[in-house]
């Protein structure tokens, strides 16, 4: 009997599960995490204007032909950059040159004819005067002149028309930029108003704006303006000013048009860029925290509050920025303390030390 008592003892000792040790990462969650906090204060921050635009070339023109004829050269290819009046086709300008060359004759005929009838109407004067002619004939004379006087006139017109035509089969540059796009190809007929090519000046830009007509009052001449495009996002921002300023707000849009100069030296904006502006309209008090409590993402911008020493995650609505301080319009409030530099270990819930 004790030796089947001792081994149904020994059988329930076998079938007890062993105790369970604590879970270590449970441990971890548990522990209290060491933060540095800041307080939220109130000061006066920059109030902004947020619009958005598009970026143009201060000066941008497709360059037509002004002329007719086949294109025997091209000296363009898109995205090179071109100085005034580097040439950027030719035309064939052989009918035109011998258009010109007529034209020079008929030119130098009609003032050797102006000089002979100069000197008739001088010595038509001469006698005259004497009374050696009649007035009848004085007048035919005098007449005469007149008419060869406008008729080399009209020569000299002719001439420098045909010496424009001359001229316009070489198709320049109207000012420095950088080609967009070559229209015509060796061989291609032209018209005097084909385009040969787009050429863009691209430094500085012109950011073109729409203000809402309730901002209107706040726009002036010269405000700087700070815009940010997708290409660099929001950590390399750009600047300009406002220097150009509609007369009229636009009826069917109730927005005026505004356009600031934006220097371009490096080329890294492009025209056509859209961009997303701001522009400091004035100042008011809001909470602000330290720039390095913020933590930004695609989602939006967030902070962690600590409230009885428990981490609090916030989702904010930031405002204007300034000597390392950034307004807060909602998610936080003054007096409230939050995390300043958060780690990884810093997260929603975790108890605060």
């Amino acid at each position: 009997m004790r030796a089947l008592f001792f081994g149904l003892f020994v059988a329930l000792v076998a079938c007890q599960k062993p105790k369970e040790m604590p879970d270590a990462s449970a441990a971890k969650q548990t522990a209290p995490v060491k933060v540095e906090t800041v307080a939220v204060v109130e000061r006066p921050m920059p109030e902004y204007l947020t619009l958005t635009g598009t970026l143009r070339a201060s000066q941008e023109s497709e360059v037509a032909a002004d002329a007719k004829g086949k294109v025997t050269a091209t000296y363009v290819e898109r995205g090179q950059r071109v100085k005034q009046g580097d040439t950027l086709a030719l035309l064939d300008a052989r009918s035109a040159t011998l258009t010109a060359r007529a034209a020079n004759a008929q030119t130098e005929l009609a003032r050797a004819q102006l000089d002979q009838a100069k000197k008739e109407c001088d010595r038509v004067q001469a006698l005259y005067k004497s009374g050696a002619i009649s007035q009848a004939e004085y007048d035919r004379t005098t007449s005469q002149c007149a008419t060869t006087q406008w008729s080399a006139a009209a020569a000299q017109a002719q001439q420098q028309s045909a010496q424009k035509i001359v001229a316009d089969a070489v198709i320049r540059a109207p000012f420095s930029g950088i080609v967009g796009e070559r229209f015509v190809n060796v061989g291609q007929y032209v018209e005097s108003n084909t385009k040969i090519a787009s050429l863009y000046d691209p430094d500085p830009l012109r950011l073109e704006l729409t203000v809402p007509e309730a901002n209107v009052g706040a726009i002036k001449a010269d405000m700087p303006v700070t815009f940010t495009v997708a290409s660099f996002g929001e950590d390399h921002p750009f600047s300009g000013a406002i220097k150009f300023i509609s007369p009229n707000v636009r009826p069917a849009t109730r927005d005026l048009v505004v356009e600031a100069l934006c220097p371009n030296g490096d080329g890294k904006l492009r025209p056509g860029m859209f961009a997303v502006a701001n522009l400091v309209i004035g100042e008011r008090s809001v909470p602000v925290i330290p720039s390095s409590a913020l933590l930004k993402a695609d989602t939006g911008a967030r902070v962690f509050v600590v409230l009885d020493k428990r981490i609090q995650e916030r989702i904010v609505q930031l405002g204007g920025e300034k000597d390392g301080f950034v307004g807060i319009v909602a998610g936080v409030n003054a007096g409230e303390n939050v995390v300043d530099k958060p780690g990884p270990d810093v997260r929603d819930g975790a108890q605060a030390s």
